[in-house]
């Protein structure tokens, strides 16, 4: 009986955390009703209200509408410095512009770094998916929305570009 007690206590403590790995990383925002989300070393702002799911190297936001998500991946590059990890963005945007239309892709800057953005429509969805590097870690964000985007998106959108920083601390 008290092996069968230990195992249903060890059963409940993995369950417990297998749940608590789907969850990101957060800490409170400056704005009311905003979260900040902590990707790696990249920290961003986004609505409280919607549902997210992912941990200290992901983020998965969802409108509670569904009409618009934000992705967060903190991906390892094995790249020695921002150029060539710029470079490497540069292909892996191509690659994903196969089946979009209206591509466009240009330099910018995120999270006050230089970065690249692609912005495109997929069918009734329009986005833009950017591209930052910090070391030897490239950051790429997405934000897409239906089409015709609500205010909702669009000042989702904002904020994600406002609030960006690179150096948090998890």
């Amino acid at each position: 009986m008290r092996r069968l007690a230990a195992l249903a206590l060890a059963l409940l403590s993995a369950c417990t955390t297998l749940e608590l790995a789907g969850r990101p990383v957060t800490r409170p925002a400056g704005d009311e009703g905003m979260v900040t989300y902590v990707v790696g070393r990249l920290s961003f702002e986004a609505p409280s209200t919607w549902p997210a799911t992912g941990d200290d190297r992901r983020v998965r936001i969802a409108s509670p509408q569904g009409v618009a998500r934000i992705e967060v991946d903190a991906v390892a590059r094995p790249v020695a410095g921002e150029a060539e990890c710029l470079a490497d963005a540069e292909t892996v945007l191509g690659r994903g512009a196969g089946g979009l239309s209206n591509v466009r892709r240009h330099p910018t800057s995120f999270a006050g770094r230089r970065a690249l953005v692609q912005e495109g429509d997929q069918g009734d969805w329009h986005g833009w998916a950017y591209a930052v590097c910090d070391g030897t870690t490239q950051y790429r964000i997405w934000i897409t929305g239906v089409s015709p985007m609500k205010q909702e998106a669009l000042e989702a959108h904002r904020m994600l570009v406002a609030s960006a920083q690179l150096g948090a601390a998890p």
